[in-house]
């Protein structure tokens, strides 16, 4: 049901990350190794403020509609019909998502592991695996995403050593060679593919405490973006812009290059199965947000019941969609994003203004400010921002004054990339501050009910 399903702070953490980071290592390389060629490792910048936007709003919404998701939101604030309309939007973007990750990643697995195996088998089977978990719920996939994201991630983290012998840093250089334009745009086209995480509106009701879910949410979106960034900077290193650009799946082509020693070999096959079922909870994830919008619709709780005929709908349409490999590559890399933004600012903006208009006037408890907890939560959460705004003025700096000081552009990059490190691990301990502090308020409720 759908009241019920409770997620705490690291499994929401690891299930945006684990979203945000499968779904961009597809085909995304490719497309940002076109346009800015070795700059493109800086594409996440700009989607990690992106995500916090979204998360923002996510957090507005929690604290003016506690227990609601999104689509019963949509319902209060617009009514029967407008809202009826815009869930029906919102669902049609969670189609497009889902039919073209299960379509991308049946290419994926027809050309490159099983070449002989129909490709409408492959997407079936692929189906009924959503299917299955459709009959679940959210809290079953976090918990089967917590035991493969942090080796997921730990494997993307190590890929830099397995890869040492191939990588060479003069294959980045000269960094900040392309014009800003490029870097602006392969920042805009990494944010349409950030726009996954709107989909987690489809769960706001599991989380309660907005500061909690806005600092949850932040910290997911920078795992990926700090991991995205990673693995770019190793994809360029070891096979340049120039391959990197005219593969349709250059990370597979990556892995390849791993040899450790003389008898362990085809190691792609080993990090396959560690990606292939973090990639699988992203579509799972992506069909119990559709499953859930298509229930609110009849006023379901068990949105299970819409299993079965949204299962075949998924199917069929899936079926039908993009004939050729190259077709749903581009719409991943250039249909979606645009799509994404266009469907998504405005719905942002409007539910910001909601929220604030029911937020007005009513009185909500004020987090305890003179803890040691609230502290650390305020000071982490300002370094994290501070992190994050020298990543983009290194960025600025180094694009205007790389023609003028030879080595600005190296020392800009080795600033970004260190400033995001610190982001990363800043908005980790942001989120473990305040969910301590959320323990303590509730521990202080508890006592104070208990003496009266």
């Amino acid at each position: 049901m759908i009241h019920k399903q409770v997620i705490n702070h690291r499994q929401i953490a690891w299930l945006i990350g684990s979203v945000l980071i499968t779904g961009a290592l597809i085909s995304q390389p490719q497309t940002l190794a076109k346009i800015a060629k070795n700059d493109a490792w800086f594409a996440y910048i700009i989607p990690t403020f992106y995500a916090m936007l979204v998360a923002l709003v996510f957090a507005r919404l929690t604290r003016a509609y506690p227990g609601k998701n999104l689509f019963e939101i949509i319902f209060l604030v617009g009514g029967r019909w407008i809202g009826g309309i815009v869930n029906a939007i919102v669902l049609f973007y969670l189609w497009l998502l889902i039919v073209a990750d299960i379509k991308g990643v049946s290419f994926y697995l027809h050309l490159t592991l099983l070449p002989r195996t129909p490709l409408e088998i492959i997407l079936l089977v692929f189906v009924l695996v959503l299917m299955y978990y459709g009959r679940t719920s959210t809290e079953v996939a976090a918990r089967v995403n917590e035991m493969y994201f942090p080796v997921f991630f730990l494997i993307a983290t190590l890929l830099y050593f397995t890869l040492s012998n191939e990588y060479a840093v003069e294959r980045l250089e000269p960094v900040l060679e392309s014009k800003i334009a490029a870097v602006g745009l392969i920042n805009l086209v990494a944010s349409g593919m950030f726009g996954d995480i709107f989909l987690f509106g489809a769960f706001l009701h599991a989380i309660s405490h907005s500061r909690l879910l806005y600092s949850t949410m932040k910290h997911g979106a920078i795992i990926a973006g700090f991991s995205l960034t990673l693995v770019m900077v190793i994809q360029l290193g070891v096979m340049g812009y120039l391959i990197t650009s005219r593969l349709s799946f250059p990370l597979h082509t990556l892995v390849q290059q791993i040899h450790i020693t003389d008898f362990l070999d085809r190691v792609e096959v080993i990090l396959f199965s560690i990606w292939f079922p973090a990639f699988t909870i992203k579509a799972v994830i992506t069909y119990i947000a559709f499953l859930v919008g298509v229930g609110s619709f009849a006023g379901q709780h068990h949105y299970a019941a819409c299993n079965g005929p949204c299962g075949l709908f998924v199917v069929v349409s899936s079926l039908l969609s993009f004939p050729k490999t190259d077709d749903v590559l581009r719409f991943i890399s250039y249909g979606m994003p645009a799509i994404s933004l266009i469907l998504q600012l405005p719905l942002l903006a409007f539910l910001f203004a909601a929220a604030r208009l029911r937020e007005r006037g009513s009185g909500h408890d004020p987090l305890p400010v003179h803890t040691r907890e609230y502290k650390r939560f305020r000071t982490w959460s300002w370094i994290n921002k501070l992190a994050l705004l020298v990543c983009v003025v290194s960025i600025v700096g180094g694009a205007l004054l790389e023609e003028r000081i030879r080595f600005a552009g190296l020392v800009s990059g080795a600033t970004y990339f260190f400033c995001y490190l610190v982001a990363l691990v800043s908005s980790y301990l942001e989120m473990q501050a305040i969910n301590h502090l959320k323990h303590k308020q509730t521990q202080g409720k508890e006592t104070a009910a208990a003496e009266q």
